[in-house]
């Protein structure tokens, strides 16, 4: 990945800039840094190399490898043991929270360069980020994007593991967007990376709060836990504004919480229309057509129109136009942005075309909360049955299944279990926590492990006017068993059982 970081960044220079982890530094201070990689098989000549592992074997090789690669300086924790080395160490207090201070710094402080936009929640941060990139273009803002569907600015894109990166590699894609002329930065920012201090050296601009609803208990062991993940954002890194949609409990609570300045988002018109900070649908019409508006922003009212569906996407478009305004970007240019956006790879995406006789949709929903968000919008879309093929992933917060499979009963006609990426784990065993759960609720329940032929027996079987919603995997082009990575796409089964579908009507 191409960057300009800093080249006069000195070893000396970056244990000054390290010092609020208690930096010190052994060997030659002018030593110049190109760049920092946490990976041994990404460095290159004039490379800072920061060792994580508290493995020494690994330690050893990985260190060696660096060295190899043209590592001229190591960056390591305290305690940690190191061979004697030829090039000089910086020993820090805490090594995460220092990787990001040292990325910003060997780059230049990228963020402190853009307007830095990051967004948390549990769902809506990805379609959120999506159409905030193209209201800003349409307002002549040029930005990168940071988050589940990867890196991208304008023409230069790269997909990305994580929903957020390491800290190294976020300034690293910071100073491409900074030095190729971008003004602005969006960044997804998941309660993993917050935790883990991935984005602590960061200088935000604008943090918005979309809603907070169960996932990752596998890793928060209480949803209080996650909740105050998720607040980290707002009350340590201090962002200037925070945008909150106030709809949401922990919202709302968050939002008292805030010392700076706070823009409340509600997709309800308040009792109050005179509040400042506060975004809002004077009027507001939604249905199979998409969303109509006028709401209500800080700096004055905006027409939004959309040809998205469902509520919580009216809730998505108005954390967009909260985040505009406080970004004090156009808000009119924005919203006609938002009118012909191009939808969300992977979010309520359609498949089915002006040949087919239902309407098949491939949505990511793979938590409680989002999967009822979809199959509310999905049963806006149908005039017939609704079927939902779906399943849960394996070696994660195994809690959500049951609810998972409540939501399915209580919403669709007709339930379809099937694989979503089992892992390590027996898909038997997962389906059945779904199926259970699935029946208590008395819909119609089918298991069908193979997701291809899930997603075919869903097709064929549908009646004119149903409405199929395959939920769970979305944009994601792969599908894991096991220990076996392979490629899998909802969207390219769906169209390939329309197509028979179509051939046996002829």
């Amino acid at each position: 990945m191409a960057s300009s970081p800093n080249t006069e960044f000195s070893t000396e220079a970056l244990c000054t800039a390290l010092q609020s982890v208690g930096a010190v530094l052994s060997g030659d201070g002018t030593v110049e840094l190109r760049d920092l990689q946490q990976d041994s098989r990404r460095v290159s000549a004039g490379d800072l190399f920061a060792i994580r592992t508290t493995d020494a074997e690994l330690r050893a090789r990985f260190l060696t490898q660096a060295l190899k690669r043209g590592a001229v300086a190591v960056l390591a924790e305290d305690g940690a043991e190191l061979p004697p080395l030829s090039v000089p160490v910086l020993r820090v207090s805490n090594i995460k929270v220092a990787i990001g201070v040292a990325a910003e710094a060997v780059h230049g402080a990228p963020s402190r360069s853009l307007s830095l936009v990051g967004i948390t929640g549990t769902n809506g941060k990805t379609t959120t980020a999506w159409l905030l990139e193209q209201a800003l273009r349409a307002a002549s803002v040029r930005a990168g994007r940071l988050g589940t569907l990867g890196y991208s600015f304008e023409l230069d894109r790269e997909d990305s593991q994580l929903t957020t990166p390491e800290a190294d590699t976020i300034s690293r894609y910071l100073a491409r967007v900074r030095d190729r002329g971008g003004s602005h930065f969006v960044a997804e920012v998941s309660s993993h990376a917050l935790i883990q201090n991935r984005v602590d050296a960061l200088s935000f601009e604008v943090a918005a709060f979309c809603n907070l609803s169960q996932d990752h208990l596998d890793f928060h062991s209480t949803m209080m836990e996650y909740g105050e993940a998720k607040a980290r954002l707002f009350l340590e890194l201090q962002p200037k504004v925070s945008v909150i949609n106030v709809d949401d409990n922990f919202g709302q609570a968050l939002a008292e919480r805030i010392s700076g300045r706070v823009i409340r988002v509600s997709s309800h018109t308040p009792a109050d229309t005179a509040l400042s900070d506060a975004v809002f649908p004077e009027r507001l019409t939604r249905g199979a057509a998409g969303i109509d508006a006028q709401v209500r922003v800080p700096s004055g009212s905006v027409r939004l129109r959309s040809s998205m569906v469902g509520a919580h996407n009216v809730e998505n478009l108005l954390m967009v136009l909260g985040i505009v305004d406080a970004l004090g970007v156009d808000v009119s240019r924005a919203a006609l942005g938002l009118a012909g956006a191009k939808s969300v790879p992977g979010r309520l995406e359609r498949c089915d075309s002006e040949e087919d006789d239902l309407t098949v949709l491939v949505d990511y929903a793979h938590t409680p909360d989002a999967l009822m968000r979809a199959l509310t919008a999905a049963r806006e879309a149908t005039t017939g049955k609704l079927i939902c093929v779906f399943g849960c992933g394996g070696d994660r917060d195994a809690s959500k299944r049951a609810p998972m499979g409540e939501a399915v009963g209580s919403l669709a006609d007709i339930g379809i279990v099937t694989n979503d990426n089992p892992r390590s784990e027996n898909p038997e065993e997962i389906a059945e926590a779904v199926l259970s759960a699935l029946r208590s609720r008395g819909s119609v329940s089918e298991l069908c492990l193979d997701r291809a032929a899930a997603i075919s027996q869903a097709i064929s079987q549908a009646t004119p006017g149903d409405c199929i919603l395959i939920a769970g995997k979305g944009h994601e082009n792969y599908q894991i068993i096991g220990d076996q990575r392979r490629h899998f796409d909802d969207r390219e089964e769906a169209r390939r059982a329309l197509v028979e579908r179509r051939r046996g009507s002829d």
